[in-house]
């Protein structure tokens, strides 16, 4: 889905840590990448199911992405949709899934800002992945 408002930025992959260009190669990287914890990696599949479950994790992957140090300003629908490459009707409905489910809390700042909060996500990840043993036990 191209957009005539926002462009994707290139980076030089050669800039990035070694590690992150030997696990996915330099040409996936030229836009940048999006870390993904490894505790949610494990319950994925249980936060993220049903008919809509990737586009869930696409739309979680495109806050992730927009979440910055310092951060002025909240991304607005239609720049999720930018990066996430949906239309802004399907973003905006699954925020809304997002939401009833408690993954996310969002607060419209104006037309064009929203305030997003993952914090139900990461309350979830913890809960489904309690118990766990740590690395020191």
């Amino acid at each position: 889905m191209e957009n005539d408002i926002f462009s994707r930025q290139k980076i030089n992959p050669e800039t990035l840590p070694r590690a992150v260009i030997a696990k996915w190669g330099a040409d996936a990287l030229v836009e940048g990448f999006v870390p993904v914890p490894k505790r949610l990696l494990r319950c994925m599949n249980d936060i993220f199911s049903g008919p809509d479950a990737i586009e869930r994790l696409m739309v979680v992957m495109a806050i992730a992405d927009y979440r910055r140090p310092n951060l002025t300003r909240g991304p607005s629908r239609e720049f999720l949709a930018f990066l996430c490459g949906l239309s802004v009707d399907r973003v905006t409905y699954i925020l809304d899934e997002l939401k009833n489910d408690g993954l996310v809390a969002i607060e419209e700042k104006n037309v064009d800002e929203l305030d997003i909060s993952i914090g139900g996500l990461l309350a979830r990840i913890a809960t489904l992945t309690a118990g766990e043993r740590s690395p020191s036990d």
